[in-house]
């Protein structure tokens, strides 16, 4: 029995798989390059931006976020103080702000 055609259908599944994977990639929206390569710029030898660009991106919204939330919760620390203050007492810090 021959079984040399074993070696032929080896590389061409592999290869047919590949074309396969990117045609299902393309069609539900995916990017074809996975980000392996580097894009430079070919006039100012510059990275272009992208995927770091995205994080750039991210990390300055989460430092808002985080100074966002700093805020909240001095609020929260105020509004609790007030909360479990006796009422003469907040009556005397109350007047002591306004003068």
């Amino acid at each position: 029995m021959n079984h040399s055609w074993v070696w032929v259908a080896i590389p061409i599944t592999a290869i047919l798989a590949g074309v396969f994977r990117t045609w299902i990639r393309a069609r539900h929206g995916y990017p074809l390059d996975r980000g392996r390569r580097r894009r430079w710029s070919e006039e100012t030898g510059e990275r272009l931006p992208g995927r770091h660009g995205e994080i750039d991106e991210l990390k300055a919204a989460v430092a808002s976020r985080d100074a966002i939330i700093g805020k909240l919760e001095e609020r929260v620390r105020v509004l609790e103080r007030i909360a479990t203050d006796k009422p003469a007492a907040l009556r005397d810090e109350i007047e002591r702000l306004r003068s």
